[in-house]
């Protein structure tokens, strides 16, 4: 699996490439960022990390401009930051968060659910999926309502619908969705997964605030609902 890595800090790239290359992966590194994207577009990567100080305006509209072209999955590595920071990160176009300082066992962790994910369901392989109320479609990451709006998903938004639709009339936990949606479990997570339905509805649902399709079960997870039209 091929990964490639864009960070400012030489040794901590260093290092990164080091772990990965040791665990058998083909990595790829960039330091200087006017060359990232010409050499992202120059290689096919399974992955993306991104290895950044903090999440600033300018690292948020890097990554829209990265999704807005690609479907890559993307990992950021940053310090510590604001659950708003983080969430505004997930928004902006990234698969997964991994706060430094960290172990590598963690970063192996969160590196092999990335590869997993990308390896067990690519979009070109999964099957559009239709009910009553929309159609999704794997390739373009995007959801068809019944009105026949189109609305265009994030990668973690589509992920958690396609679990949902995929399981519908059946109630998933929170855990289960956070295993299949993100790869890994944590407590941290929950809120987390509680932000990305909040999205999820304000796409898909004629009324976020009185949802008909993504039902939430207290004390226990959540539902898709194929019955009320949208």
């Amino acid at each position: 699996m091929n990964i490639f890595i864009i960070g400012d800090d030489v040794k901590s790239v260093n290092i990164l490439t080091f772990i990965l290359r040791q665990e058998g992966y083909d990595v790829t590194s960039v330091v200087d960022r006017t060359q990232a994207d010409r050499a992202l577009s120059d290689h096919l990567a399974d992955l993306l990390i991104l290895d950044e100080d903090s999440i600033e305006d300018d690292l948020l509209r890097r990554i829209e401009t990265i999704r807005g072209g690609s479907s890559i999955a993307m990992l950021l590595l940053c310090n510590p930051a604001p659950e708003s920071d983080i969430i505004y990160a997930y928004d902006a176009g990234i698969d997964d968060f991994l706060t430094k300082p960290f172990g590598y066992q963690m970063l192996l962790a969160h590196v092999a659910a990335q590869l997993r994910r990308a390896r067990v369901m690519p979009s070109s392989l999964v099957p559009n999926l239709q009910v009553a109320n929309l159609s999704l479609d794997p390739e373009r990451h995007t959801v068809t309502l019944s009105t026949g709006q189109s609305r265009q998903l994030t990668n973690l938004e589509f992920r958690l619908l396609y679990c949902l639709v995929n399981n519908r009339g059946h109630v998933l936990s929170t855990e289960t969705i956070i295993e299949k949606v993100w790869g890994y479990t944590g407590e941290g997570d929950r809120n987390l997964l509680k932000s990305l339905i909040s999205r999820l509805r304000s796409k898909v649902e004629p009324s976020p605030r009185e949802p008909k399709l993504i039902m939430t079960v207290p004390g226990v997870g959540y539902t898709f609902n194929p019955v009320d039209s949208a």
